[in-house]
C-alpha cells in the first residue's frame, strides 16, 4: 500500500489551508483527514479547541501530551484518541509535539450530548446501531485508544480509495469510515466490560480479605486466592485501589481497626492481633505512620461511644 499512499497529506472540507480542499467534496460527513510529521514544535501551534463532528488520531511515532477539558493522557505509538464535538481538547503546552498522527473528523448529521445520534443517509447502519453508537460515544470518560492498531491499516486504505477514486470509492469510504466508528466503540465497549468484570473482582478480593483480616496473608496465599497469576493479580491491585497488593492489606487492617478503635473498648492488643497484626507494637507503629497518630490519639480524638 505504501507504493500508492502519499505519506503527509491533509484534506479537509473546512480549513482552507489544506493541502486538498476538493478530495473531500462529495463526503460532506468527513470534516478534516490527514497524516502529518511534526519535525519541530514551532511547526504548528495548537490552542485547546472544539471539533465539528468526532475527531479519531493515531499516532504512529513520537509521543503526545492530549488533554481533554481537565483530564490529561499520554499518547505513544500504537495508542488512538477520540472525542466528541462537545470536549475541547489539544496540547496543554497548545503545540504539537514531535512525530506523526493521523486524523480524521466525522461529522455525523445529529450528536447530542444527550446520545441522540443519526450519521446520515450515506451510512448503512441502522436506528439501532445509530442509537448504540450515540451512547457509548457520548458516555465515552476515558478518550485514549490504547493498542489501537487496528485504526491504521483503515487510515491507509480510506486515503489509497480517496485518491485513487477507482470503482465503488464512494461505498467503499462510506464502509471504511462505518468501520472506523464500529471498531472504535467495540474497543470502548470491551475496556467497559473489562472495567466491570475487574471491579466486581476486586470487590469479591477484597470481601474475602476482610472475612479473615486476622489471618496473617502472604503474597503467595493472596495470589492463590485471588485465582489470577501474580503478575496479573498485582497489576489489578494497584488499578483497583492504588495500592500494591501488601500495602492494600495494610490498608484494610487498618480500616478495621480504625473500626475497633471507636466502637469497641478492646485493649490495643486484643485489636491488633483481630486485625492481623503480630503485636500492639507493630499495630502501633504500623497505625502511627499511616495515619499520622497512635491508636490511643486517634481513639480520643474521634471515640464515638
Amino acid at each position: 500500500m505504501k507504493d500508492f499512499v502519499k505519506m503527509h497529506f491533509f484534506y479537509s472540507n473546512t480549513d482552507g489551508d489544506a493541502t486538498d480542499t476538493q478530495i473531500l467534496k462529495e463526503f460532506s460527513f468527513i470534516n478534516d483527514f490527514g497524516f502529518e510529521e511534526y519535525k519541530d514544535i514551532r511547526q504548528k501551534p495548537l490552542s485547546l479547541h472544539y471539533n465539528k463532528g468526532i475527531e479519531i488520531c493515531f499516532v504512529t511515532k513520537g509521543r503526545y501530551n492530549w488533554v481533554v477539558d481537565d483530564k490529561s493522557y499520554l499518547l505513544f505509538p500504537g495508542d488512538g484518541f477520540i472525542t466528541c464535538p462537545w470536549e475541547k481538547h489539544g496540547s496543554p503546552r497548545e503545540v504539537v509535539d514531535l512525530g506523526e498522527i493521523y486524523w480524521i473528523v466525522i461529522r455525523p448529521e445529529l450528536f447530542l450530548q444527550t446520545g441522540r445520534f443519526k450519521l446520515g443517509r450515506w451510512s448503512k447502519l441502522n436506528r439501532r446501531a445509530n442509537d448504540l453508537l450515540g451512547k457509548v460515544l457520548s458516555e465515552n470518560r476515558n478518550h485514549s485508544l490504547l493498542k489501537a492498531q487496528f485504526l491504521k491499516p483503515l487510515f491507509l486504505e480510506l486515503q489509497n480509495e480517496l485518491t485513487r477514486k477507482e470503482f465503488g470509492y464512494y461505498q467503499r469510504v462510506c464502509g471504511l469510515v462505518e468501520e472506523l466508528l464500529i471498531k472504535t466503540v467495540r474497543l470502548l465497549q470491551n475496556r467497559e466490560n473489562r472495567m466491570i468484570k475487574n471491579q466486581q473482582w476486586f470487590l469479591n478480593f477484597e470481601n474475602r480479605l476482610k472475612e479473615e483480616i486476622s489471618k496473617k496473608w502472604t503474597l503467595e496465599e493472596m495470589t492463590r486466592e485471588s485465582g489470577v497469576g501474580v503478575t496479573t493479580f498485582t497489576q489489578l491491585v494497584k488499578e483497583q485501589s492504588g495500592y500494591t497488593p501488601a500495602n492494600f492489606l495494610i490498608f484494610l487492617r487498618l480500616e478495621k481497626a480504625k473500626e475497633l478503635l471507636l466502637q469497641t473498648t478492646n485493649k490495643l492488643t486484643d485489636i491488633a492481633l483481630e486485625c492481623g497484626f503480630y503485636s500492639s507494637q507493630h499495630f502501633s507503629s504500623t497505625f502511627s505512620k499511616w495515619i499520622g497518630m497512635t491508636p490511643n490519639g486517634y481513639r480520643k480524638r474521634n471515640k464515638i461511644l
